[in-house]
């Protein structure tokens, strides 16, 4: 089996860390560096505010260049943790990114089911594919009949039919209310909705998903996917506060009869067809950026928005918008970030597909070069990482055990399938050094998560010299 090595380099591009108090941890969460500003509210001239002084810092900053770590004090440091029998049939790979060394690995090369941890190569390719500050649109457009609306998908999962005072999964997301605000304000009186689902093409299930997943199952009412559709609301959940809510399975009339109800007509015709060429825009909404939706992908294992924002990745590289440009897409991506396509055997974007099979060793070096900011751009996969213990698909894990140790540190993309669990991130050891690893254990049983959280934990504890 072939050696694959990491790209040896001496310079780490450090991004700043902000202090998150959770669970009586102070955590440290990498950010991608930019300025931010606060809005401010006028205070009456009677009032005095009181001097506002900085804390001191409880902690000293990471630099990344901490003492380098040595393979044989990173073997010595995990052993324990790597003797569970829980993490099955276990692969990893452990890189130090301020040098360019693998310091431990354990079947690399070995092609294994990643589960959710696809979503860091559908991150990275669409960073280094498309401009992450591009916005996806929602449009209506007059029809060729008169009374005719078209409902123009622009593959933006995120359009939101709630009511704007109840809670939304996607933050920050545009309503469907809006674009009829705008129709009324059209003057168009509207008689029939026809919904456009052109954008995408191909099929709308992939290869190794289960239609259980749409609506969940008996005793585990819980959606994870619905059939893709560049015209959806909410990512087609049943509650759009809801994240793991069943989804409808019907993504597109769902969306068009929220617009009928919003226009004050639930009554209206729904047929499906496309816009007129050249036809006039009466409405229309955008999305947040690409990067904040990748984030949102990320941090709370997204797999409708991960497969929408695939899509932009074929879109961006000219291939077809379906499941197979996407991943050829993705692939090509990949490539030009200098990672050996071989190790890589995806049916989706998302790792739902019980199909997938990704080799540990890719995932490392996408962390590394994110790690590294080689290039730039990929600096904004760390920013929708989970953190242990405070966030996302994290929040309720490394609370107790051997995991606790890395809570507040450990930044990873969980993966979680019946047959596997995968994580892949990275923690900055007891030196400050940032290291990245990715771990995956097929075969699993109930004591593999916490496993793979307590290996995770105790690279956090090296100093490993």
């Amino acid at each position: 089996m072939a050696t694959v090595r990491g790209n040896r380099r001496t310079a780490l591009i450090v991004v700043g860390l902000v202090v998150v108090v959770a669970l009586a941890v102070t955590a440290f969460v990498l950010l991608r560096p930019g300025n931010s500003s606060n809005g401010g509210s006028s205070t009456a001239a009677s009032v005095s505010d009181p001097a506002v002084t900085a804390p001191a810092a409880a902690l000293a900053p990471l630099t990344g260049s901490g003492q380098a770590p040595t393979e044989a004090g990173v073997a010595a440091q995990l052993a324990s943790a790597l003797a569970n029998p829980a993490l099955g049939q276990f692969s990893g790979v452990i890189m130090d990114p301020a040098s360019g060394t693998t310091l431990w690995s354990e079947n690399p090369n070995a092609l294994q089911i990643p589960a959710s941890t696809t979503k860091v190569l559908t991150g990275a390719a669409l960073l280094t594919s498309a401009d992450p500050t591009e916005r996806l649109v929602t449009r209506v457009v007059k029809g060729d009949q008169e009374g005719d609306i078209v409902l123009v998908g622009g593959g933006d999962v995120t359009l939101s039919a709630r009511d704007p005072k109840v809670g939304t999964v996607y933050e920050g997301a545009p309503l469907m209310s809006d674009l009829a605000a705008q129709i009324k304000a059209s003057g168009v009186v509207v008689k029939r909705i026809v919904l456009d689902t052109s954008y995408w093409t191909g099929p709308d299930f992939a290869q190794g998903w289960l239609t259980g997943d749409i609506q969940g199952t008996s005793g585990n009412a819980q959606g994870y996917i619905t059939k893709m559709s560049p015209l959806m609301v909410d990512g087609d959940r049943v509650d759009p506060s809801n994240e793991n809510s069943p989804r409808t399975g019907d993504p597109a009339n769902t969306a068009g009869k929220a617009l009928a109800r919003l226009l004050g007509n639930e009554n209206l015709t729904l047929v499906n067809g496309t816009a007129p060429e050249g036809g006039e825009v009466i409405a229309q909404v955008s999305s947040q950026p690409l990067s904040v939706l990748l984030s949102q992908a990320l941090v709370n294992s997204d797999n409708v928005l991960a497969e929408a924002l695939a899509r932009q990745v074929a879109i961006a590289r000219g291939a077809p918008p379906s499941f197979a440009g996407a991943t050829a897409a993705i692939g090509e991506a990949l490539q030009a970030l200098g990672v050996d396509p071989i190790g890589v055997e995806i049916y989706d974007g998302s790792g739902l597909s019980n199909d997938d099979r990704v080799a540990p060793i890719v995932m490392a070096q996408l962390m590394d070069r994110a790690v590294k900011g080689d290039p730039a751009t990929l600096r904004n996969l760390l920013t929708g990482l989970p953190v242990a213990g405070v966030s996302g698909s994290l929040a309720d894990r490394y609370a107790e055990g051997a995991s606790r140790a890395g809570a507040g540190w450990v930044r990873a993309k969980t993966g979680s399938l019946q047959v596997t669990y995968a994580l892949t991130g990275y923690v900055p050891d007891q030196d400050g050094r940032i290291l990245v690893f990715a771990f995956v254990s097929n075969g699993v049983t109930s004591g593999t998560r916490p496993a793979l959280d307590a290996v995770a934990s105790a690279l956090r504890g090296c100093g490993c010299t």
